[in-house]
């Protein structure tokens, strides 16, 4: 008798031991107490839908997804604004940023057309294609006539070696056209840098201002080297 008394006390121990706890038995637990069926409980997050019929279940669902996805829908207007925003900010910076002036000129870089490009027949050094755009002193104090002159000067900037090789002149009146024949790229024509000279002056001015140049050899999808042979007709 006492040997059985022990064998029913061990099967009751083991039975209650590895019973599964009501709250392992599902990851997300309903909490209805209705006793009579209409219990009803979200499989995703446990939401509890006690004494509703399975409409009012799938309405309340439904409210709650429309909820959810119009917050994401927010969230991806606001990102989407921001980028538009960063559009809108980036075609409001000025084309012209002044760079440098003298007693008879003011420089203007042009940053539209301002790169860094690989140096011809090399892959590893870089130079700086560049517009300058020089606008008389006395402009500043009204003595001009409608349209005005300015001077178009085109350079390339060799950081590595501290020379500059000029390029072109333009002489403006109004908007200049792209017919113009000048220098092509000639590997013996840079120039060291003298100091004082306007070219000394325009090298370092460009690299006080190299933010606003852009590390890549594409202008909208064309190259310097296009650039170059389409707007003043040269050839390398």
């Amino acid at each position: 008798m006492r040997y059985k008394k022990w064998l029913a006390v061990s099967m009751t121990a083991a039975t209650l031991f590895f019973r599964p706890f009501p709250a392992m038995a599902a990851e997300q637990p309903c909490q209805c107490d209705a006793k009579d069926g209409s219990c009803r409980c979200d499989a995703n997050d446990g939401a509890c839908y006690c004494g509703k019929t399975l409409e009012q279940v799938a309405d309340e669902w439904k409210s709650r997804r429309n909820i959810n996805t119009s917050e994401t829908k927010t969230t991806g207007t606001s990102q989407s604004q921001s980028a538009d925003s960063d559009e809108e900010q980036e075609a409001e910076k000025p084309r012209f940023i002044e760079i440098l002036r003298d007693d008879s000129f003011i420089y203007w870089m042009d940053t539209k057309t301002a790169y860094y490009t690989n140096l011809p027949h090399s892959i590893k050094e870089r130079m700086i294609d560049v517009w300058i755009k020089l606008e008389p002193m006395e402009y500043l104090e009204g003595e001009y006539t409608f349209p005005a002159k300015y001077y178009l000067e085109h350079y390339l900037i060799r950081p590595k070696t501290q020379q500059i090789q000029f390029v072109c002149e333009l002489e403006v009146t109004g908007r200049p056209n792209n017919d113009v024949k000048k220098n092509a790229y000639d590997p013996r024509r840079w120039e060291n840098l003298i100091p004082g000279s306007i070219e000394d002056a325009v090298y370092h001015a460009v690299l006080k201002h190299k933010s606003y140049i852009r590390d890549e050899a594409s202008s909208n999808g064309t190259s310097i080297r296009d650039y170059i042979e389409d707007m003043l007709n040269v050839s390398f």
